[in-house]
């Protein structure tokens, strides 16, 4: 059962992003393939810890603690521990918390030397909601204003070019907004005060970059969730705890792992019925894991007609 919950955290979260994430080495020197797969640790300690001592585990969008090594806690700026990735609370004042805090989403969710408020915002809705984004239609030019030296913009003010197109608008409202809110975490889930970007002011972009470090707008929501604004990972998480569309979508997201495909109209009775079993439990996972392979054994002979 373990081994199998392992299987579906790292499905479910796509932790291989991050262990095959390209970073640009001048910016980011630190991102190692030992860092990646710290990150990747840190992640299933967390959910594992949750999973197996019975706890809440919509804790693990809020928890204010961790598992994190040497490598982890110097890119969070948080005290040294005492032995590699043992349980720590994280320091007062941290607007960390939970798996939005980590490295495994925040490192994984952006490019090489940029975040990307729009994979994250994916991330969080097909994820963590279930909620399906289609792809850009095809012919449409998705390349952002570049920054110039006139006109220095922020990662943010260059997307809402996004908004601008018609053709865009619908989808990027859906995922942008949730983004912003995570902008104070660069490309490697560092914390930021400003956005430092670098223009090429000479005319063959060989001279020296121009440095301009810019001041972040953090406001944050989720289209579609009330009362759903937030300005860091912590905010972020527990509007994702306390909703019952993130709480049914981790049932939905074991279903497909279990059943080993994607789940369709005939399969809601079963993920409802696991759903107010889950809730009823207190969210403990393993409730969740024992009541699951019955419902969906017998869901399977339903479906063959047995």
């Amino acid at each position: 059962a373990i081994q199998a919950a392992d299987e579906f955290f790292s499905q479910w979260l796509r932790l291989d992003r991050v262990l095959n994430a390209f970073k640009e080495r001048r910016r980011f020197p630190e991102f190692t393939p030992e860092l990646a797969a710290a990150m990747v640790e840190e992640t299933k300690r967390l959910l594992q810890d949750l999973a197996w001592k019975d706890g809440n585990f919509m804790d693990a969008f809020r928890a204010d603690y961790g598992f994190v090594n040497a490598d982890l806690a110097a890119l969070y700026k948080f005290p040294a521990p005492q032995a590699e990735f043992q349980k720590m609370p994280f320091p007062a004042g941290t607007p960390r918390a939970g798996l939005l805090g980590q490295g495994s989403f925040l490192a994984a969710s952006a490019g090489p030397v940029e975040t990307s408020p729009t994979a994250r915002g994916i991330f969080v809705r097909e994820q963590l909601l279930c909620q399906h984004i289609p792809p850009p239609p095809p012919n449409i030019n998705t390349t952002l204003p570049e920054p110039s030296e006139e006109k220095p913009l922020t990662r943010r003010q260059r997307l809402a070019a996004h908004v601008e197109n018609p053709t865009c608008a619908a989808c990027h409202r859906l995922m942008d907004p949730i983004g912003f809110g995570l902008e104070n975490f660069d490309a490697l889930g560092r914390w930021r005060e400003k956005e430092t970007i670098q223009i090429n002011v000479a005319e063959d972009n060989r001279g020296t970059p121009k440095r301009f470090d810019l001041p972040l707008e953090i406001e944050g929501e989720i289209a579609g969730l009330s009362n759903s604004r937030f300005a860091n990972s912590k905010q972020l998480g527990s509007i994702l705890a306390e909703s019952p569309v993130c709480q049914k979508c981790i049932v939905r997201q074991l279903f497909r792992y279990a059943a080993g495909r994607l789940d369709g109209p005939a399969d809601q009775e079963v993920i409802d019925r696991l759903s107010v079993r889950f809730k009823e439990s207190g969210f403990r996972f393993r409730e969740l894991l024992m009541a699951l392979g019955p419902a969906v054994e017998f869901h399977r002979g339903e479906r063959n007609g047995n």
